[in-house]
């Protein structure tokens, strides 16, 4: 009887022990501060969202309302933050946004009555890239600007930075390289039994394996990437491992009879930064 009574109250202070090292887990970190996560910060889901009232700026959800997952917006594609109210994503991804219809958001994380949450802001207007060589349109070139010229009340605040930008034209092949997006879109946070509904960018590590030259004065260079891309990281980043600078936008992946290879194309910076740079707006009020 005694050695039982031993036993028990060791039991005891084994379960208060282990209760006081579980009481210093940090079950809601995401991890400590690099300089990926900080780029990620600047990525963005974008799509379309049937449930906001149309044209409300900043409709905001808490993660811990009963309907959170409900609210995931149908993310057709990623965009990343390049200046006030401007992102850069893939074309093929602006012609899948309702938004002449109002339903076309950005969505974007803060801190709401001290929780987290997620707002969502309408994209007002997009457009294709316009080639300074021959001063129009050009589609090969897949890029598009969406703008969206958000309100940050103190409530829930805008805390979206703009990118920092990397020298695209010393890239060279072996190079490492991380591509960073929401591929699956909004399956990819509905998935697993537990752990669900928190959006943010999934990053994948590979290398430059080819750097395909413009053969048509129509054509720009493009980047071929060791990586998998998914659909849903079209307008997802090409950033350096180690700095988390932006050099690339992913436009495309290749897939043979429904199977994703290892093959991601990609446009460079030198593209991208001038041409976006140079586009500015007005707004009314």
């Amino acid at each position: 009887m005694l050695t039982l009574k031993k036993t028990a109250r060791s039991g005891t202070d084994c379960m208060e022990k282990l209760a006081e090292i579980f009481a210093k887990i940090p079950w809601a970190s995401f991890g400590r501060q690099t300089p990926i996560s900080r780029l990620a910060k600047s990525i963005l889901p974008v799509g379309n969202h049937f449930g906001v009232q149309k044209h409300q700026s900043g409709e905001t959800i808490s993660s811990e309302d009963p309907g959170f997952e409900e609210w995931i917006m149908d993310i057709q594609g990623t965009a990343f933050q390049c200046g006030p109210g401007k992102l850069l994503t893939c074309w093929h991804v602006c012609q899948a946004l309702e938004v002449r219809s109002g339903h076309a958001y950005i969505q974007a994380d803060t801190i709401f009555n001290g929780k987290l949450a997620k707002t969502y802001y309408p994209i007002t207007s997009c457009f294709n890239f316009i080639d300074p060589r021959h001063r129009k349109g050009n589609a090969s070139v897949d890029v598009g600007v969406l703008i969206c010229p958000v309100r940050s009340p103190d409530d829930h605040k805008y805390e979206v930075p703009a990118v920092k930008w990397g020298d695209s034209t010393r890239v060279g092949i072996g190079d490492r390289v991380l591509i960073g997006g929401y591929p699956l879109g909004r399956d990819l946070f509905l998935t697993a039994a537990t752990n669900r509904g928190i959006v943010q960018p999934t990053f994948y590590d590979g290398i430059i394996s080819a750097i395909l030259p413009a053969t048509q004065p129509e054509e720009t260079r493009l980047f071929q990437i060791s990586s998998v891309a998914l659909g849903g990281i079209s307008g997802g980043v090409v950033c350096t491992a180690d700095t988390g600078k932006v050099i690339g936008m992913v436009t495309s992946g290749l897939s043979v009879e429904n199977v994703s290879l290892p093959i991601t194309y990609a446009i460079p910076s030198e593209v991208l930064q001038p041409w976006v740079d140079a586009i500015s707006f007005v707004t009314k009020d």
